[in-house]
C-alpha cells in the first residue's frame, strides 16, 4: 500500500514557539520515495523520486491555507494528484533470479577540470587555509542576537531535517544582496542554459560549447530530451572572485566594474553571519576547534512556466563521506504561497544517509513511512530555510503569471569530511554528475579518503 503523506502533527511541536509550526497544504505524491535511492540528480529524471525536472502532464498543485500562527510556521503538505511523474510511478521489483545484481562502481571518478574555470585558478598544493568568512553582514550589529538559532530551531532541524529562520538579514541587507546576485546571474544566463543541456540531453548528443543562445539551448532540450526544464542554476559566483581582480591584460572600465560586482557577491555568499547558522545546525563546537567549509553556492532561477523540481537530496550529488552537511536557501524576493518554494519530506534525512552509498538495505519500504510533507511560505526578504544534506525535497512549477523566482542556495560541511571512498574503493554507485561543474574544481586535487581541504572549499566560520 502506498501512503501519500499523512496529515499528522507531531505531539508537542506546536508548543515549541518560536520554532516553526506545521500546517497542511498540497504537494506531490511520495509513492516512489524509495526510488530516490536510484541516484537521480536535480535536473535529470534518471529513475524515480531522486530526480528533478521530469515532464508531467499534471503539475504539482498548490492549495490548503490552514496556516498556524507564528512567524516561522512550516506548511504541512498533503499528498495529492499533483506532482512529478517520478514521484507517481512505482518502480518494479527486480527479480534476482532473472538478472545479476548491479555491478559496483569505482567510488568517484576524476572528472575533467571544469572548462568554464580558468586554468591555474586554484593552487591546491600550497594555499592559505585560514577562514575566508566575511563580515559584510555585521556580526555585532544591535539587531544581531548572540546565537543565530534557538534551541528550538536546532531541535526542529534535528528531528525534521529542515527549519526556517526568520529575519536573518534586514530588508536592506537582503535587498542589496539580491540586487547584486541577480545582476551577476543574468550575466551568466546562457551558461546556465548550457548546463541544463549538458544535464538533460544524452552524452554527446549536443555540442554544448557551440550553443549561442537560450533559444538554441531550449531547442536542443526539446529535440534530445523528454525532460522538462525546472530551473536554471548558476554555480559558485564566489569562486570567480579568485580571478576577478586579474586585470593586467584588460583594465577597461567594464572589466573593473564586473570584478567589483563579483567581489560584492562573494562577500555576501561567504558571510560569517550565514555560516554561523550552518555551524550551529551542524553542531560545530568552536571550543573544540571545529570549522565550517563552504561547499558550493548556486543561484536558482525559476522563470514563469518552468516545471517542477522533483524529489531529491543534495547529498546524492556530493562526493563527501559525511552526514554533517547543510544547505541554506534564501529567496531573493518575497515569496507568496503561489511561488515555488521548497517542500520537504520531514524525517527523510534519517533514512537517506551514509549507508546509501553502500547498500539500500533498510530503504526498501521508504514509501510507507508516511513522511510529513512540509514547507514554509510566505517567505520574506531576510528569511531562510535550512535543510540537511540527505533531506528529500521538491519544488512545484512557477506559475505562468508570476515573476521569476530567484533564490540563493549555500551549502556547508563540517571541516574534516573526507572525499568519498568505499570498502576496497567501491560503492553501490557514484555521486550524480549534475554538480560535476562544481565539484570538478577540486575533486582532481583531493585523493579518495583524504580530508576535503582545498581553496575551492574555503573555511568560512568561525
Amino acid at each position: 500500500t502506498t501512503h501519500k503523506g499523512r496529515e499528522r502533527v507531531r505531539d508537542g511541536v506546536g508548543t515549541m514557539a518560536p520554532a516553526p509550526i506545521a500546517r497542511v497544504v498540497v504537494a506531490a505524491s511520495l509513492a516512489t520515495v524509495r526510488a530516490a535511492g536510484s541516484g537521480g540528480g536535480r535536473g535529470k529524471g534518471s529513475g524515480g523520486g531522486g530526480a528533478r525536472g521530469k515532464k508531467s502532464t499534471r503539475g504539482g498543485t498548490r492549495g490548503g491555507s490552514d496556516r498556524s500562527a507564528g512567524g516561522g510556521a512550516a506548511t504541512k503538505k498533503k499528498a495529492s494528484r499533483g506532482g512529478s511523474d517520478g514521484a507517481k510511478k512505482k518502480q518494479p521489483e527486480r527479480d534476482d533470479r532473472d538478472e545479476p545484481p548491479p555491478q559496483q562502481q569505482t567510488a568517484v571518478r576524476d572528472p575533467p577540470v571544469n572548462r568554464t574555470i580558468p586554468e591555474g585558478k586554484f593552487d591546491a598544493l600550497v594555499f592559505d587555509d585560514s577562514s575566508k568568512g566575511t563580515d559584510v553582514f555585521a556580526m555585532d550589529a544591535p539587531h544581531v542576537p548572540p546565537a543565530a538559532t534557538t534551541v528550538q530551531d536546532r531541535l526542529f532541524f534535528e528531528r525534521k531535517g529542515h527549519v526556517c529562520v526568520r529575519n536573518v538579514l534586514t530588508r536592506d541587507e537582503a535587498r542589496s544582496m539580491a540586487v547584486a546576485l541577480v545582476r551577476e546571474t543574468r550575466q551568466r544566463t546562457l551558461l546556465a542554459y548550457k548546463h541544463r543541456v549538458s544535464v538533460l540531453c544524452p552524452p554527446g548528443a549536443v555540442d554544448v560549447d557551440a550553443i549561442q543562445s537560450e533559444e538554441e539551448a531550449m531547442k536542443a532540450i526539446a529535440r534530445y530530451s523528454d525532460e522538462e526544464v525546472g530551473f536554471l542554476q548558476t554555480f559558485n559566483i564566489h569562486r570567480d572572485n579568485y580571478t576577478a581582480g586579474k586585470r593586467g591584460e584588460d583594465s577597461s572600465t567594464d572589466v573593473s566594474e564586473r570584478s567589483e560586482g563579483i567581489e560584492e557577491c562573494a562577500g555576501y555568499i561567504m558571510s560569517r553571519r550565514l555560516a554561523r547558522i550552518a555551524a550551529e545546525l551542524l553542531g560545530a563546537d568552536e571550543s573544540e576547534g571545529d570549522r565550517v567549509r563552504l561547499y558550493q553556492s548556486c543561484v536558482f532561477v525559476k522563470p514563469p512556466g518552468f516545471g517542477e523540481t522533483n524529489w531529491h537530496s543534495d547529498a546524492n550529488m556530493v562526493p563527501l563521506d559525511t552526514n554533517r552537511f547543510v544547505t541554506l536557501w534564501l529567496p531573493l524576493r518575497p515569496l507568496q504561497e503561489d511561488d515555488a518554494a521548497l517542500v520537504f519530506a520531514s524525517g527523510s534525512h534519517r533514512d537517506f544517509a551514509l549507508p546509501y552509498w553502500h547498500t539500500l538495505e533498510g530503504m526498501e519500504d521508504l514509501e510507507s513511512r508516511g513522511y510529513d510533507i512540509e514547507s514554509y511560505e510566505p517567505l520574506d526578504l531576510g528569511d531562510l530555510t535550512a535543510h540537511a544534506g540527505w533531506c528529500l525535497h521538491w519544488s512545484p512549477p512557477q506559475p505562468e503569471d508570476a515573476p521569476p523566482r530567484h533564490a540563493l542556495s549555500v551549502c556547508y560541511f563540517l571541516d574534516g569530511a573526507r572525499r568519498l571512498t568505499g570498502r576496497e574503493g567501491h560503492l553501490r554507485q557514484v555521486p550524480h554528475e549534475e554538480d560535476e561543474w562544481s565539484y570538478g574544481d577540486w575533486l582532481v586535487d583531493v585523493k579518495a579518503g583524504e580530508a576535503a581541504r582545498h581553496p575551492a572549499l574555503p573555511v568560512v566560520y568561525p
